[in-house]
């Protein structure tokens, strides 16, 4: 069955993904404010038989289970999650995540790992594809690449080698196992933009040399902190128009299409402008302020991607917004670098190119 054993196949259980949807989706309305960006038709594709490979850059846990409402809400069906095994801890709440719809592929930890971990995330995407399932998944692999290495990470290739293979292979496939109707593969790029990363505190404990895990239920304990965020969806990228591409260049080309849908917020703007006003263990306010306006006529180019703000704004009036919703900003000092650099790096590969 595609590789899979009967038991490895993941299904949803009806009672415990109502569950989920509920909490899901009142985190997502009530307790967020979540602005939508979608100007494909996503629907008129599924009319016309498409299944889907959501892909995004990784940036916290909350878009394993946050972004599925922003799909559910525009009627579209709920993908089934692909999630590393470290996120979900003990046996139970990972037999309830599986009931939800997450298929939990192991973190590898040795070469032999990798392996058998891309054989097995291969062998759940394409037996998903083959039978109609969307599927997502967020091919950095971790949200830690920014605060590690201050840059977004390489999307490893093995998703990006099952939707080619299957693209490939479906008249085999649909010859094997019979019942099965052929479907045109998109992969659908998205990402998630925040005014508050809801793990920001715990991501500097890591840093700093106090590594805190994240269980599944601080989901319900940290929704609070979410605030503004934007959900933006990228032009689907159709996989029989790509089959000249290798796996690795179509990790390459997605990941492309995923930093060009990042959003510039107020609170990366101010936190690269402390980041360069920082001075032998100083930071003067006027002169965060002159940096924040050298930094927008830089990214004068990119307005498009402005978001909480406008061009001609003055810097005094975007830092207010931050501080009001984030205490870090009203008293803004070096010991808080580590927390700025964080939101800085977010927008870092549209500063590199400046």
């Amino acid at each position: 069955m595609f590789g899979l054993e009967k038991e490895e196949i993941v299904r949803r259980d009806l009672l415990v993904y109502l569950w989920a949807k509920f909490v899901s989706n009142t985190g997502y309305r009530f307790f967020s404010r979540p602005h939508l960006e979608n100007p494909y038709d996503l629907k008129k594709l599924k009319k016309e038989n498409a299944v889907f490979l959501y892909t995004a850059l990784h940036k916290s846990l909350w878009e394993t289970s946050g972004v599925m409402s922003s799909i559910y809400l525009q009627k579209l069906p709920t993908p089934y999650i692909g999630m590393g095994d470290n996120l979900v801890k003990g046996k139970l709440f990972q037999k309830l995540a599986a009931k939800t719809g997450a298929f939990l592929v192991k973190r590898p930890q040795t070469r032999k790992d990798v392996l058998e971990s891309s054989k097995k995330l291969k062998q759940y995407i394409i037996y998903y594809m083959a039978h109609g399932v969307d599927v997502s998944i967020f091919p950095e692999g971790t949200r830690r690449n920014i605060p590690d290495k201050r840059e977004y990470g390489n999307f490893f290739p093995t998703a990006f080698e099952a939707v080619l293979e299957y693209e490939k292979n479906k008249k085999k496939i649909l010859a094997e196992y019979k019942g099965l109707t052929a479907h045109d593969v998109y992969i659908v790029p998205f990402n998630v933009d925040y005014s508050k990363v809801r793990e920001d505190y715990e991501i500097i404990r890591e840093l700093e040399g106090k590594p805190h895990t994240l269980h599944i239920l601080d989901s319900l304990k940290m929704i609070r902190h979410i605030g503004d965020l934007y959900i933006s969806f990228g032009e689907p990228i159709k996989i029989a128009d790509h089959l000249d591409k290798t796996r690795k260049e179509l990790a390459v080309y997605t990941r492309e299409k995923c930093l060009g849908l990042v959003k510039i917020l107020p609170i990366n703007i101010v936190s690269w402008a402390i980041l360069d006003a920082h001075e032998a263990g100083r930071l003067d306010r006027d002169k965060i302020l002159d940096c924040m306006r050298v930094n927008m006529e830089k990214l004068a180019g990119l307005k498009d991607r402005f978001r909480g703000f406008e061009p001609g704004e003055s810097p005094k009036g975007i830092l207010d917004k931050v501080a009001r919703y984030e205490k870090n900003f009203k008293d803004i000092t070096p010991a808080h670098l580590p927390f700025y650099r964080l939101y800085a790096d977010y927008i870092n590969h549209y500063m590199k190119k400046k």
